[in-house]
């Protein structure tokens, strides 16, 4: 599984080696004095067999108050240590030190366990078994943040799978996000020996009766995803579970005055015709203009009768099919449903569903393209600001309904004291499923590129990330927000990726957006080159091709490419390499060497992405020279650098 960070629409660049990066000025070194740890070797908190997630004797559930202590001085060595400031070898200390450290530190507890979990388990040949304790036990952490980093970095990707390891992962299974169960899946199926796992789950189901049923669909689900096939005699677990699916009709929409009727008595005549089909409860909701039917059914024989019936059907298409648990609950906003719950309403449930008005019109699905305009559509209301955040603040307990918790963001987001990303990352959630077309227009008229800078950022973000329906006027709103400046390197420029990246795998939004660039590109003498660079890696990553015109702006601005050799350019032999290749091409402006911090290296400035391109190309076929950075030359590059490195270069700006 990739990181974010490599994602498959990161725009193509190169590594940047650690030393040239300090060149910049972008890493900041703490130039703290690491101490060596003092270890009490009769410390009882080593952690040391027997090990919870691999004994054999019984099963032990991971218990992250009974694992992890309170220790504040513990804390403060902890947050000395991730800065650099504290000094450790042994890895029994680390680890020790982690135990006892956690629950007081001050700095990211979820960047440490990352760390851990980097270094002792994943992808790592002999997996640490302390390390792999440290994060089971973690995995229990009242804080969701926490038993995320804990399981993401730990238990989903443990090779030696144990019968204890593979319970606890079931037995959170239905808890757990969409993402994380992938990494589950994902992990089994990428890490570990294939049939040892296989054997793993047989021996869970076998024992299904002691388990309860969110662990044993948890483990029917999982072992079909991994294995590509039903557990052996599934007939055992007819009976198993209540499940809840959602369909809709493409032919059938909210307006229609039977809508729903309609749904019902489809499925009255689906029971009817299959004896087996246990239906318990119905009700329909609006998703995307669709009426879309809600179904809880008993049993996994029901389940795969229902999903039969509607993978044979033309216009029909399923939106999610879910074991019922607290957390389908409160994502759904199946309040209705709670009664088939042994606990009842689960705590934080949200408002109950309120159906959107069909009358009102919204910018984003309009027939004719219509800009977000971020200050027509938000209040300027000081009063409601502090309502809003008041209501924030108490999140877990509001008594509002959709449209007055929507309305009072419209009018109150702009004067909130908390800031934009927390704002609506909060909102984007706060209603569950299905999205309010209120919700939807909030979030595409903070896309409006003249809103403030990280409005429009959480609002892309938070909005139409991957899976998410975009209309056309919202990709295109999308395209506008990617061309507006500002074009710097790091907050806009993950904006941008962000803006790809939410496109997925979707062939029509891709070629929506890539036909846009073509056009901006075509109309390049209008760009600026900070613009045009963005629109033509854009082309290049929706579409694996050139722009069609590439040639009639490839030598507009300059690139700065470093290279490095083998000699590290200290040689009068090196340098007259380098200066053989660049003093015979067309495309090179200017180039200098330069050493800094003991690293010698060459800075080459070369015309446009013809020029890039072909002195990366030529540097193929060199095996002492190499090209270790390579930036659009512009004024943030050379006022970022630590010091004049680029400074002679800044002349040829001006052309």
């Amino acid at each position: 599984m990739r990181s974010t960070a490599e994602s498959p629409l990161r725009p193509p660049s190169l590594r940047r080696p650690i030393a040239f990066l300090l060149l910049l000025g972008s890493i900041a070194v703490i130039p703290a004095v690491a101490q060596e740890a003092q270890h009490d070797e009769q410390s009882s908190y080593r952690i040391s067999p027997p090990f919870a997630w691999n004994r054999e004797d019984r099963y032990e559930a991971p218990n992250f108050e009974a694992f992890f202590p309170v220790e504040e001085e513990a804390g403060r060595r902890l947050d000395a240590m991730l800065a650099g400031q504290l000094k450790i070898d042994s890895v029994d200390d680390r680890l020790e030190l982690v135990r006892r450290g956690l629950r007081t530190m001050t700095r990211h507890r979820t960047t440490l366990l990352g760390q851990v979990g980097n270094k002792y388990i994943w992808n790592v040949e002999n997996q640490d078994p302390r390390a792999v304790e440290l994060l089971y036990q973690a995995s229990d952490s009242p804080d969701r943040e926490v038993a995320h980093y804990a399981l993401y970095h730990g238990p989903t990707v443990v090779s030696s799978r144990t019968p204890n390891l593979l319970r606890m992962l079931m037995s959170k299974y239905q808890s757990l996000d969409d993402g994380m169960q992938q990494r589950i899946i994902w992990g089994m199926k990428t890490y570990g020996d294939r049939e040892q796992t296989r054997q793993l789950f047989l021996d869970l189901v076998e024992d299904h009766e002691e388990l309860g049923d969110g662990t044993v669909a948890a483990a029917l689900d999982t072992y079909r995803a991994v294995f590509d096939e039903e557990v052996p005699d599934i007939a055992r677990f007819n009976e198993t579970g209540k499940w809840v699916i959602a369909f809709h009709r493409d032919d059938l929409s909210a307006s229609h005055p039977r809508a729903a009727e309609i749904l019902r008595e489809e499925l009255s005549h689906i029971s009817l015709r299959n004896g087996n089909l246990q239906l318990i409860d119905f009700v329909t909701r609006v998703d995307e203009g669709h009426e879309t039917a809600v179904v809880v059914v008993q049993g996994s024989r029901s389940r795969s009768l229902l999903i039969r019936f509607l993978s044979d059907r033309l216009y029909h298409h399923l939106d999610f099919n879910e074991l019922l648990s607290a957390r389908v609950l409160r994502e759904r906003r199946l309040r209705g449903f709670a009664r088939h719950l042994p606990d009842g309403l689960p705590k934080g449930a949200l408002p109950d569903y309120t159906r959107p008005p069909q009358e009102q019109s919204y910018a984003y699905c309009a027939e004719e393209f219509v800009a977000p305009d971020f200050e027509a559509f938000f209040a300027d209301n000081a009063e409601a600001g502090e309502e809003l955040d008041h209501v924030y603040l108490n999140r877990d307990e509001i008594s509002l309904s959709d449209r007055e918790l929507l309305e009072l963001f419209r009018r109150g987001v702009r004067r909130s004291k908390n800031s934009p990303n927390s704002m609506f990352g909060w909102i984007s959630g706060a209603l569950g499923w299905p999205r309010d077309p209120l919700l939807t227009e909030i979030l595409y008229q903070g896309m409006d590129p003249d809103a403030p800078e990280q409005v429009r950022k959480a609002a892309n973000y938070y909005g139409f990330g991957l899976g998410s329906e975009k209309t056309k006027n919202i990709l295109e709103a999308k395209f506008r927000l990617y061309m507006a400046p500002p074009f710097d390197r790091t907050t806009n420029g993950n904006m941008r990726r962000r803006i790809l990246w939410g496109l997925g795998v979707h062939e029509d939004d891709r070629h929506f957006l890539a036909t846009r660039f073509a056009e901006a590109l075509q109309n390049h003498e209008s760009l600026s080159i900070e613009a045009l660079i963005q629109a033509d890696q854009a082309y290049r990553q929706l579409t694996e091709m050139n722009p069609p015109n590439v040639s009639a702006y490839a030598e507009r601005g300059f690139f700065i490419i470093a290279l490095t050799d083998r000699a590290s350019f200290r040689t009068q032999e090196s340098k007259r390499h380098a200066e053989g290749l660049l003093a015979n091409s067309r495309y090179v402006a200017d180039w200098q060497f330069y050493e800094a911090d003991g690293q010698a290296s060459c800075l080459a400035v070369v015309r446009g992405i013809a020029g890039k391109d072909w002195l990366i190309q030529e540097l193929e076929s060199h095996s002492d020279l190499s090209p270790i950075f390579a930036e659009l030359l512009n004024q943030e590059l050379i006022d970022g650098a630590r010091n004049d490195a680029f400074k002679q270069f800044e002349s040829l700006l001006e052309e």
